[in-house]
């Protein structure tokens, strides 16, 4: 039986150690395993922390052009506000006019747009009268007539006519001028 026992023994020897040589080649694999593994994740995280700065920056950059763009936009409201109070303060002193020049504006734009036998409609700020306009001398040579109705405007007039009626009112008129102007008025005030 000794022969028996020898081999048993030889048997446990070497699977013992083929087993030894499993373990030490699967520790050895899994440390193998384990380094890659962590190698991967430090390039990984480097690599997402790259991506991360840049896409910070692009976004940070991205939101300054966006609050240049509203600086921009702000600021250029604000210089449009000013220069429509400038014109509406304009408006204001046309209507606010002693009769006088109001009336010699008012011909003046008649002279230079009517037609003959065009309506004069005056304004509802009742500055000028019927009698103001028949008496004066473009309203004869225009063969003119005022309009029995007030027109729902402040300042100027309106004239109707039988091809085109043309606004006069004061309104129309800085209007057309800031239309002609606003971009010059601009530049002196803001440069």
């Amino acid at each position: 039986m000794e022969g028996k026992e020898a081999i048993i023994a030889k048997i446990l020897a070497d699977a013992e150690k083929k087993a030894q040589d499993i373990l030490h080649a699967a520790e050895t694999y899994a440390v193998s395993v384990k380094e890659q593994a962590e190698t991967w994740a430090e390039n990984y995280s480097a690599e997402q922390e790259k991506g991360l700065k840049s896409e910070t920056a692009e976004i940070v950059a991205r939101r300054k052009i966006v609050a240049e763009l509203d600086v921009k936009k702000v600021l250029l409201k604000a210089k449009q506000d000013v220069i429509d109070r400038i014109y509406d303060n304009a408006e204001k002193k046309l209507c606010k006019m002693d009769k006088k020049t109001y009336l010699s504006v008012v011909l003046a734009k008649i002279e230079e747009f009517a037609d003959i036998s065009d309506e004069v409609v005056l304004s509802m700020d009742g500055v000028l009268s019927e009698k103001d306009i028949s008496d004066s001398e473009v309203f004869r040579r225009k063969k003119l007539s005022v309009s029995k109705t007030i027109g729902k405007f402040y300042g100027g007039v309106m004239l109707l006519g039988k091809v085109s009626d043309k606004n006069l009112t004061f309104h129309e008129i800085i209007l057309a001028e800031k239309e002609k102007n606003a971009p010059k008025i601009a530049k002196k005030l803001f440069g």
